[in-house]
């Protein structure tokens, strides 16, 4: 009798521990930085969505930024709820690019807005879903990687509707954000034309090796 009561005690105490060794357990570094670097994102996109809709030209650009609120609210709210679940402070404004950027943003108006807003949109989309693919990739909380899913289709959706705005303004796809930062596909010419250059050196060595090789045998 005295065994069954021991055993039932032990099992109650073992019920008791487990949420306390769940709510211990706290995020990793990759899961606290995704989460705080995609609240930054939501910030600056619902910042920059207000800003759309009060100084674009096109009527294009005026609704996506009004889609960008909307969207990058709800987001952030179940990004919120996740982090205090979690226990992680989050900032409580952008990034130093991302004001950089907004700045740029405050200082132009109409077309001249549309033709800096959707490049650079473009870029911040390309860098959140970076730091989505990150998060499911490495993170380990599951409630974070959640979050990452989730935002995942939503972030991808805005980056074809910019697509669609360059295509049908006739605005460039990437241009330089004057922060440091160049949408993804930007760099590709310089890094193809290093390569290239890198064959032509090759061939021109080989080419003098070639024409060596006979004088030094005769």
């Amino acid at each position: 009798m005295l065994i069954r009561r021991a055993a039932a005690v032990a099992g109650v105490a073992t019920l008791l521990l487990l949420p306390a060794t769940a709510a211990a357990a706290a995020p990793s570094d990759q899961d606290t930085t995704f989460l705080k670097a995609a609240h930054q994102s939501n910030l600056a996109e619902i910042a920059t969505g207000k800003l759309a809709q009060q100084k674009a030209a096109s009527e294009q650009v005026k609704d996506l930024g009004a889609r960008w609120v909307a969207d990058h609210t709800k987001l952030d709210a179940t990004l919120t709820d996740t982090a205090e679940a979690l226990g992680v402070d989050l900032p409580d404004a952008p990034n130093a690019e991302q004001r950089a950027l907004a700045r740029r943003y405050q200082a132009a108006s109409g077309k001249d807005f549309d033709a800096l807003w959707i490049p650079t949109q473009m870029d911040a989309h390309m860098k959140a879903m970076r730091l989505g693919e990150q998060e499911v990739a490495d993170g380990s909380d599951a409630q974070a990687k959640k979050v990452a899913q989730n935002s995942a289709p939503v972030v991808a959706a805005h980056h074809g509707l910019l697509e669609d705005a360059a295509s049908d303004l006739g605005v460039p796809s990437s241009i330089g954000t004057g922060t440091g930062g160049q949408a993804a596909t930007s760099n590709a010419p310089a890094a193809i034309g290093f390569g290239a250059l890198g064959l032509l050196l090759v061939a021109a060595a080989l080419v003098l090796l070639r024409r060596r090789s006979p004088a030094a045998t005769r």
